[in-house]
């Protein structure tokens, strides 16, 4: 039987009774809080074992989505999670509007042949490499997403279909420089609540933050200026001002929040031209920073003449009413800057810079200059996802799981006898290590050598030397909780406690 034969078979039945049969008394919800993440396990691993032997052949077309979570009573989100984790082990193959089929053993090796070889060693760029080459058939305890069940949640598969019946003309035309207009209309909407008034001119739509990021430094930057950085901060942007020839400042950030001194002193010595900071929900820590030195630092910033580049990326995970810098300056001398992969979905690519006026001419020429336009697709996907009041429930919902999430991993960790480094406010991540490494270069061993070990058992670890601005040795890791609340990376982590000297 070919892969792709006119009249794909069915799944058999038998299939589907063994596995209704064997869910069977498991589904009460009482029985286990994390039967989301055990249910894709147990259906991927009974489809596996159906392929292996022989009872679904190749070219057989699987039950929709839809039909098998009823069959089985369980959520699509978490079927779709199954079948899309199938398809990243080249087990099953998704066909454009026809459903999930079983891939061929012969094409499967044939493809991953030309797929690209990424490193399994733990070096300096592991995490950027592996971490998002998501096929990979790794639990994902330091990535830096929700899990993919979660995103399924909002709407914006049906967002995205609406978005590609638009116009022929708008299909014919690259777009206007500065991005869609309905989404910078809504967002400086929903900007002007909390930042004052904002006009939709104002607002620069961008592939993501990190291409905002871009736009910044390239706007508003000469090679060899300083730039203050947050330490440990996002490992991603500390190489993107590197890229640009610019010098990266550290300012160490704690569970206290900034080290304002620090601010002061090194403003003083190295006239920086801008700081990059992340008020909520800080990468890696997940702090929030109190007000009071929100005032402290806008202060310092107007004493010693620099740009304030306010990464919000994780306030949509925080709430709108959290502290911001932009709403104490109203974009005078912050940039704030934003984006929707954290909650609609990673691969959107869509966000914005909002800046002063003045500004907006030499963000936008950079723009164009590197990369011409943005895709109206996506910025239209995004608006409608954005203008449906069930996304504001969707976000609530997305804040009272990953509360709960970190609650149970940070008591977790601290029962095997990791420390965070911060308890965290919000976000995704909580840092924690074990606080009695002899010396720094046992720890760097110790941490890589863990991260190491625990791509081994199919578990991908961030470690904190990867945040750090000098790449000095850590003890501690960044954890994503969506992903951590894995019995898998506790138990791991437990045999590694006792192996410890």
């Amino acid at each position: 039987m070919t892969d792709s034969p006119r009249h794909a078979p069915s799944a058999p039945a038998d299939w589907l009774t063994q596995l209704t049969d064997e869910l069977g008394d498991r589904m009460a919800p009482s029985r286990d809080t994390r039967r989301g993440a055990s249910l894709v396990g147990r259906i991927t691993h009974a489809l596996e074992r159906a392929v292996q032997q022989g009872e679904l052949r190749a070219g057989t077309r699987l039950p929709s989505v839809r039909v098998l979570a009823t069959r089985l009573g369980i959520s699509t989100f978490t079927v779709a999670e199954a079948y899309t984790a199938l398809v990243g082990k080249q087990v099953l193959s998704a066909r454009k509007g026809a459903g999930y089929y079983v891939q061929s053993s012969r094409l499967a090796r044939e493809r991953a042949q030309a797929d690209l070889q990424l490193p399994t060693h733990i070096s300096d760029d592991w995490l950027s490499l592996n971490m998002f080459a998501q096929g990979r058939d790794l639990l994902a305890a330091g990535c830096g997403w929700l899990p993919l069940s979660w995103y399924a949640e909002n709407d914006f598969h049906a967002a995205l279909r609406q978005a590609t019946r638009i116009a022929g003309e708008h299909l014919a035309s690259y777009g206007h420089p500065l991005g869609y207009g309905g989404l910078r209309q809504w967002l400086a909407h929903d900007l002007s609540d909390r930042l004052g008034p904002v006009h939709a001119d104002q607002i620069i739509l961008t592939h993501g933050v990190t291409h905002g990021f871009e736009l910044v430094m390239m706007g508003l930057m000469q090679p060899g200026d300083a730039v203050l950085v947050e330490d440990p901060g996002y490992w991603n942007l500390h190489a993107q001002l590197r890229c640009h020839g610019l010098r990266p400042i550290g300012i160490p950030r704690t569970a206290q929040g900034l080290d304002l001194a620090e601010v002061a002193r090194l403003a003083e010595l190295h006239r920086p031209k801008a700081m990059f900071v992340t008020t909520v929900g800080q990468n890696p820590l997940s702090t929030t920073l109190r007000l009071q030195q929100l005032h402290k630092l806008l202060a310092l910033a107007e004493r010693h003449d620099f740009w304030l580049i306010e990464d919000d990326i994780f306030r949509d995970l925080d709430g709108p009413h959290a502290p911001s810098l932009g709403g104490l300056d109203g974009l005078h001398r912050v940039l704030v800057l934003g984006g929707f992969s954290k909650t609609i979905a990673p691969a959107i690519r869509v966000g914005y810079v909002a800046c002063p006026p003045t500004l907006v001419q030499a963000l936008a020429r950079v723009k164009m200059t590197c990369g011409l336009t943005t895709s109206e697709i996506n910025e239209r996907a995004a608006a409608r996802v954005l203008a449906d009041p069930a996304h504001r429930r969707y976000l609530e919902r997305i804040r009272h799981r990953l509360a709960a999430a970190r609650e149970r991993v940070v008591e977790s960790l601290m029962d095997i006898g990791l420390q965070p480094l911060a308890v965290p406010d919000s976000g995704l991540y909580v840092c924690a290590g074990w606080p009695d490494a002899p010396s720094a270069s046992e720890a760097t061993h110790h941490a890589r050598a863990l991260a190491q070990a625990a791509v081994a058992e199919g578990i991908a670890l961030a470690p904190g030397d990867y945040f750090r601005l000098d790449q000095q040795a850590t003890q501690w890791f960044r954890f994503n909780v969506a992903h951590a609340d894995d019995p898998r990376l506790r138990d791991f982590l437990i045999r590694s406690a006792r192996q410890r000297p």
